[in-house]
Protein backbone atom coordinates (compact mmCIF):
# COMPACT_ATOMS: atom_id res chain seq x y z
CA UNK A 1 0.00 0.00 0.00
CA UNK A 2 1.55 3.04 -0.89
CA UNK A 3 -0.94 5.81 0.41
CA UNK A 4 -3.00 5.70 3.44
CA UNK A 5 -4.96 8.61 4.74
CA UNK A 6 -5.67 8.46 8.45
CA UNK A 7 -8.83 10.14 9.22
CA UNK A 8 -9.68 11.16 12.88
CA UNK A 9 -12.16 13.04 14.79
CA UNK A 10 -10.34 15.78 16.38
CA UNK A 11 -12.02 15.95 19.41
CA UNK A 12 -11.36 12.77 20.46
CA UNK A 13 -7.65 13.19 19.84
CA UNK A 14 -6.98 17.03 20.60
CA UNK A 15 -3.08 16.44 20.85
CA UNK A 16 -2.74 14.18 18.03
CA UNK A 17 -1.22 12.08 20.02
CA UNK A 18 -3.90 8.39 18.91
CA UNK A 19 -2.42 9.87 15.24
CA UNK A 20 1.17 9.27 15.86
CA UNK A 21 0.68 6.16 17.73
CA UNK A 22 -1.62 4.68 14.63
CA UNK A 23 1.12 6.15 12.12
CA UNK A 24 3.75 4.62 13.90
CA UNK A 25 1.95 1.03 13.20
CA UNK A 26 1.35 1.85 9.69
CA UNK A 27 5.04 2.49 9.34
CA UNK A 28 6.16 -1.17 10.65
CA UNK A 29 3.57 -2.89 8.43
CA UNK A 30 4.10 -1.20 5.02
CA UNK A 31 6.07 0.28 3.01
CA UNK A 32 4.35 3.53 1.99
CA UNK A 33 5.45 6.36 0.24
CA UNK A 34 3.35 8.70 2.34
CA UNK A 35 0.38 8.93 5.46
CA UNK A 36 -1.95 11.38 5.20
CA UNK A 37 -3.46 12.70 7.85
CA UNK A 38 -7.06 14.78 7.48
CA UNK A 39 -9.57 15.95 10.17
CA UNK A 40 -12.88 13.90 9.50
CA UNK A 41 -14.90 16.77 9.02
CA UNK A 42 -13.04 17.85 6.00
CA UNK A 43 -12.95 14.34 3.93
CA UNK A 44 -15.64 15.84 1.59
CA UNK A 45 -13.93 18.34 0.40
CA UNK A 46 -10.45 16.93 0.17
CA UNK A 47 -8.34 16.53 -3.08
CA UNK A 48 -8.51 13.00 -4.06
CA UNK A 49 -6.84 12.68 -7.29
CA UNK A 50 -4.41 10.87 -6.54
CA UNK A 51 -4.88 7.35 -5.35
CA UNK A 52 -5.30 6.07 -1.66
CA UNK A 53 -5.10 2.47 -0.88
CA UNK A 54 -6.67 2.55 2.14
CA UNK A 55 -8.48 5.31 4.78
CA UNK A 56 -7.83 4.20 8.32
CA UNK A 57 -10.56 6.20 10.64
CA UNK A 58 -10.03 7.35 14.21
CA UNK A 59 -13.70 7.68 15.95
CA UNK A 60 -16.47 6.17 16.70
CA UNK A 61 -19.73 5.14 14.56
CA UNK A 62 -20.14 8.87 13.55
CA UNK A 63 -17.48 9.47 12.21
CA UNK A 64 -17.61 6.67 9.60
CA UNK A 65 -20.38 8.12 9.04
CA UNK A 66 -19.27 10.91 7.93
CA UNK A 67 -16.28 10.15 5.93
CA UNK A 68 -17.90 7.74 4.42
CA UNK A 69 -20.61 10.00 3.02
CA UNK A 70 -17.57 12.27 2.37
CA UNK A 71 -15.57 9.88 -0.11
CA UNK A 72 -18.19 8.50 -1.39
CA UNK A 73 -18.91 9.18 -5.00
CA UNK A 74 -16.11 10.90 -5.69
CA UNK A 75 -13.65 7.67 -4.91
CA UNK A 76 -13.33 4.27 -4.10
CA UNK A 77 -11.69 3.71 -1.09
CA UNK A 78 -11.57 0.52 1.73
CA UNK A 79 -12.66 1.98 5.06
CA UNK A 80 -10.54 0.29 8.41
CA UNK A 81 -12.53 1.44 11.03
CA UNK A 82 -10.51 1.90 14.48
CA UNK A 83 -12.35 2.47 17.55
CA UNK A 84 -11.74 5.13 19.99
CA UNK A 85 -15.28 6.59 20.57
CA UNK A 86 -18.30 5.01 22.42
CA UNK A 87 -19.97 2.28 20.36
CA UNK A 88 -18.40 1.37 17.83
CA UNK A 89 -20.67 -0.65 16.14
CA UNK A 90 -19.42 -0.02 12.64
CA UNK A 91 -15.61 -0.25 13.60
CA UNK A 92 -13.63 -3.10 12.17
CA UNK A 93 -11.44 -3.09 15.71
CA UNK A 94 -10.64 -1.52 18.76
CA UNK A 95 -7.68 0.75 19.43
CA UNK A 96 -5.53 -1.83 20.95
CA UNK A 97 -6.30 -4.53 18.46
CA UNK A 98 -4.62 -2.75 15.68
CA UNK A 99 -1.34 -4.21 15.54
CA UNK A 100 -3.17 -7.57 14.43
CA UNK A 101 -5.59 -5.41 12.23
CA UNK A 102 -2.25 -4.28 10.47
CA UNK A 103 -0.84 -7.26 10.06
CA UNK A 104 -4.22 -9.30 8.53
CA UNK A 105 -4.47 -6.45 6.20
CA UNK A 106 -0.25 -7.17 5.14
CA UNK A 107 -0.84 -10.80 4.68
CA UNK A 108 -4.33 -9.86 2.83
CA UNK A 109 -6.41 -11.67 5.07
CA UNK A 110 -9.31 -9.57 5.14
CA UNK A 111 -12.54 -8.81 2.81
CA UNK A 112 -14.01 -5.92 1.45
CA UNK A 113 -17.83 -5.75 2.62
CA UNK A 114 -20.00 -3.26 0.27
CA UNK A 115 -22.67 -1.05 2.23
CA UNK A 116 -24.99 0.17 0.35
CA UNK A 117 -25.87 4.38 0.43
CA UNK A 118 -28.89 6.02 -0.21
CA UNK A 119 -29.15 9.44 -2.17
CA UNK A 120 -32.34 12.05 -1.78
CA UNK A 121 -33.25 14.16 -4.46
CA UNK A 122 -35.27 17.15 -2.67
CA UNK A 123 -36.76 20.07 -5.19
CA UNK A 124 -35.19 23.02 -2.58
CA UNK A 125 -33.41 26.09 -3.45
CA UNK A 126 -29.41 25.11 -2.67
CA UNK A 127 -29.80 21.16 -2.17
CA UNK A 128 -27.30 19.59 -3.83
CA UNK A 129 -27.80 15.76 -5.54
CA UNK A 130 -25.04 14.35 -3.70
CA UNK A 131 -26.46 14.31 -0.08
CA UNK A 132 -25.92 10.84 0.53
CA UNK A 133 -26.33 8.38 4.23
CA UNK A 134 -24.88 5.06 5.34
CA UNK A 135 -27.24 4.87 7.81
CA UNK A 136 -30.74 6.35 6.74
CA UNK A 137 -32.47 9.33 5.72
CA UNK A 138 -34.96 10.93 8.40
CA UNK A 139 -37.59 12.87 7.26
CA UNK A 140 -39.16 14.35 10.72
CA UNK A 141 -41.30 17.59 12.31
CA UNK A 142 -40.02 20.52 13.84
CA UNK A 143 -40.18 21.51 17.50
CA UNK A 144 -43.92 21.97 17.23
CA UNK A 145 -46.03 19.07 18.56
CA UNK A 146 -48.44 19.25 15.68
CA UNK A 147 -47.96 16.06 13.83
CA UNK A 148 -47.01 15.94 10.34
CA UNK A 149 -49.54 14.05 7.41
CA UNK A 150 -46.96 11.95 5.31
CA UNK A 151 -47.84 10.63 1.81
CA UNK A 152 -45.55 7.70 1.20
CA UNK A 153 -45.30 6.22 -2.98
CA UNK A 154 -43.22 2.93 -3.72
CA UNK A 155 -42.21 2.88 -7.30
CA UNK A 156 -44.88 5.37 -8.44
CA UNK A 157 -47.33 3.53 -6.11
CA UNK A 158 -49.36 4.84 -3.39
CA UNK A 159 -48.14 3.11 -0.22
CA UNK A 160 -49.97 4.55 2.73
CA UNK A 161 -51.20 8.08 3.91
CA UNK A 162 -50.14 8.36 7.81
CA UNK A 163 -49.82 11.12 10.52
CA UNK A 164 -47.07 10.88 12.98
CA UNK A 165 -43.29 12.71 13.92
CA UNK A 166 -41.36 11.19 10.86
CA UNK A 167 -40.43 8.93 8.77
CA UNK A 168 -37.24 6.72 8.52
CA UNK A 169 -35.74 5.68 5.59
CA UNK A 170 -32.23 3.19 6.81
CA UNK A 171 -30.05 1.07 5.25
CA UNK A 172 -29.14 -2.40 6.32
CA UNK A 173 -26.42 -0.91 8.09
CA UNK A 174 -28.82 1.98 9.67
CA UNK A 175 -31.34 -0.82 10.74
CA UNK A 176 -29.07 -0.91 14.28
CA UNK A 177 -29.23 2.52 14.53
CA UNK A 178 -32.45 5.09 15.00
CA UNK A 179 -34.56 2.33 12.73
CA UNK A 180 -34.10 -0.27 15.36
CA UNK A 181 -35.04 2.62 18.42
CA UNK A 182 -38.51 3.29 16.54
CA UNK A 183 -39.10 -0.20 16.42
CA UNK A 184 -38.05 -1.29 13.05
CA UNK A 185 -36.04 -4.85 12.20
CA UNK A 186 -32.55 -6.02 12.56
CA UNK A 187 -31.39 -6.08 8.70
CA UNK A 188 -27.80 -8.30 7.24
CA UNK A 189 -25.50 -5.16 6.59
CA UNK A 190 -24.85 -6.77 3.12
CA UNK A 191 -28.33 -6.95 1.98
CA UNK A 192 -29.67 -4.41 -0.92
CA UNK A 193 -33.06 -3.18 1.08
CA UNK A 194 -34.30 -0.76 2.56
CA UNK A 195 -36.35 -0.33 5.60
CA UNK A 196 -38.99 2.30 6.04
CA UNK A 197 -39.56 2.77 9.56
CA UNK A 198 -42.86 5.54 10.99
CA UNK A 199 -41.76 7.56 13.98
CA UNK A 200 -44.63 7.59 16.83
CA UNK A 201 -47.43 7.10 13.84
CA UNK A 202 -50.79 7.95 14.88
CA UNK A 203 -52.39 5.63 12.49
CA UNK A 204 -51.80 2.30 13.61
CA UNK A 205 -51.61 0.57 10.26
CA UNK A 206 -48.55 1.91 9.54
CA UNK A 207 -45.86 -0.27 10.09
CA UNK A 208 -42.09 -0.64 9.14
CA UNK A 209 -41.91 -2.47 5.81
CA UNK A 210 -38.86 -3.65 3.97
CA UNK A 211 -38.54 -2.74 0.60
CA UNK A 212 -35.74 -4.18 -2.19
CA UNK A 213 -33.05 -1.99 -2.57
CA UNK A 214 -34.32 -0.94 -6.08
CA UNK A 215 -37.56 0.36 -4.68
CA UNK A 216 -37.91 4.20 -5.10
CA UNK A 217 -39.28 5.92 -2.36
CA UNK A 218 -41.07 9.10 -2.71
CA UNK A 219 -42.66 10.81 0.25
CA UNK A 220 -44.65 14.05 0.30
CA UNK A 221 -44.90 15.92 3.91
CA UNK A 222 -48.20 18.06 4.20
CA UNK A 223 -47.03 21.07 6.69
CA UNK A 224 -48.52 24.53 7.43
CA UNK A 225 -46.65 26.39 9.82
CA UNK A 226 -44.93 23.75 11.38
CA UNK A 227 -41.21 23.10 9.83
CA UNK A 228 -39.41 19.89 8.42
CA UNK A 229 -36.27 18.68 8.62
CA UNK A 230 -34.36 15.93 6.30
CA UNK A 231 -31.66 14.64 8.13
CA UNK A 232 -29.06 12.08 6.46
CA UNK A 233 -27.23 9.69 9.00
CA UNK A 234 -28.47 12.00 11.86
CA UNK A 235 -25.28 14.38 11.36
CA UNK A 236 -26.60 16.91 8.14
CA UNK A 237 -29.91 18.41 8.39
CA UNK A 238 -32.37 20.40 5.82
CA UNK A 239 -34.84 22.86 6.91
CA UNK A 240 -37.77 23.21 4.64
CA UNK A 241 -41.06 24.82 6.11
CA UNK A 242 -43.48 24.44 3.32
CA UNK A 243 -45.02 21.12 1.00
CA UNK A 244 -42.49 19.22 1.26
CA UNK A 245 -41.65 16.36 -1.55
CA UNK A 246 -38.20 13.55 -1.15
CA UNK A 247 -37.60 11.12 -3.87
CA UNK A 248 -35.04 8.58 -2.18
CA UNK A 249 -33.45 5.94 -3.59
CA UNK A 250 -30.23 3.42 -3.72
CA UNK A 251 -26.96 5.38 -4.56
CA UNK A 252 -24.98 3.72 -7.01
CA UNK A 253 -21.66 3.78 -4.94
CA UNK A 254 -20.93 1.41 -2.60
CA UNK A 255 -18.91 2.18 1.13
CA UNK A 256 -16.24 -0.37 1.37
CA UNK A 257 -15.85 -1.35 4.87
CA UNK A 258 -12.95 -3.99 5.65
CA UNK A 259 -13.58 -6.73 7.76
CA UNK A 260 -11.57 -9.63 8.87
CA UNK A 261 -11.83 -13.22 8.89
CA UNK A 262 -12.84 -13.98 12.56
CA UNK A 263 -15.43 -10.90 12.18
CA UNK A 264 -18.77 -12.22 13.69
CA UNK A 265 -21.93 -9.97 13.08
CA UNK A 266 -24.16 -11.58 15.53
CA UNK A 267 -21.27 -11.45 18.41
CA UNK A 268 -20.90 -7.93 17.69
CA UNK A 269 -24.29 -7.61 17.67
CA UNK A 270 -25.16 -8.75 20.88
CA UNK A 271 -21.92 -7.05 22.57
CA UNK A 272 -22.94 -3.69 21.20
CA UNK A 273 -26.46 -3.20 20.93
CA UNK A 274 -28.41 -6.08 22.21
CA UNK A 275 -26.52 -6.59 25.74
CA UNK A 276 -26.31 -2.54 26.01
CA UNK A 277 -29.85 -2.33 25.54
CA UNK A 278 -30.61 -4.42 28.56
CA UNK A 279 -28.05 -2.50 30.58
CA UNK A 280 -30.10 0.84 30.05
CA UNK A 281 -33.28 -1.39 31.10
CA UNK A 282 -31.86 -1.99 34.29
CA UNK A 283 -30.84 1.45 35.24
Amino acid sequence: MNRIAIAINPSKDKNNEIFHKVKKEITKHFNTSEIIMLNSYDVATYDFSKTIDLMVVLGGDGTILGVARGINGKVDIPILGINIGNLGFLSSVEISDMNDAFKKIKNKNYILQKRMLLECELPLENFQDEHKALNDIVIARGTLSRMVKFHVFIDGKRYYTFKGDGLIIATPTGSTAYSFSAGGPFIYPNLDVITLTPICPHTKGMQPIVLNGYSEIEVKAEIGEEEIYITFDGQKAIKTNHETYIKIKKSKYYAKIVLFDDYDYFKVLRSKIINNSKECEGD
